[in-house]
């Protein structure tokens, strides 16, 4: 039984941006000088209060996630998109998760009292981890 290049690029992204969604809901500190009372949030906390510049990175890297997500999920049942012109758009939409995944871990330079949490170090390296392995899916041929 052998899977299709289309279907295992779908279902490894698919996999990934599951990955991510449970790294985002890990829970971190909300202040450094809160921290001793205990005050955490999560990426889905949108408005804690904090600097809206870091809420708005973080909430446009949870919607790309979602949207490639989306996007493999429905590749999985169209039958007119290729596995190239997947592959192209995962690789891309991958990239830019990429850029807000390291903007959000550079968050502390825009608010000093933000301290990113280290779940956003694992989401760099899965976007990482999925952009290596769709290029390496489109390129591997099989002998």
């Amino acid at each position: 039984m052998t899977i299709s290049k289309k279907k295992l690029i779908g279902i490894s992204s698919i996999l990934f941006a599951i990955v991510i969604f449970c790294l985002f809901g890990t829970l971190c500190f909300q202040y450094k000088a809160t921290s001793a009372r205990g005050d955490f949030f999560t990426v889905y906390d949108f408005g804690y209060g904090g600097n809206i510049t870091i809420e708005a990175i973080l909430a446009t890297l949870v919607s790309i996630i979602g949207a490639i997500c989306a996007f493999n999920l429905v590749s999985l049942f169209v039958e007119q998109i290729s596995e190239k012109m997947l592959g192209i758009i995962n690789i891309s939409s991958w990239a830019v998760a990429l850029v807000f995944s390291i903007t959000a871990l550079f968050g502390r330079y825009i608010n000093i009292n933000y301290i990113p949490t280290i779940s956003m170090t694992f989401v760099l390296l899965t976007t990482i981890v999925a952009i290596g392995f769709t290029i390496f899916s489109l390129v591997h041929t099989e002998e």
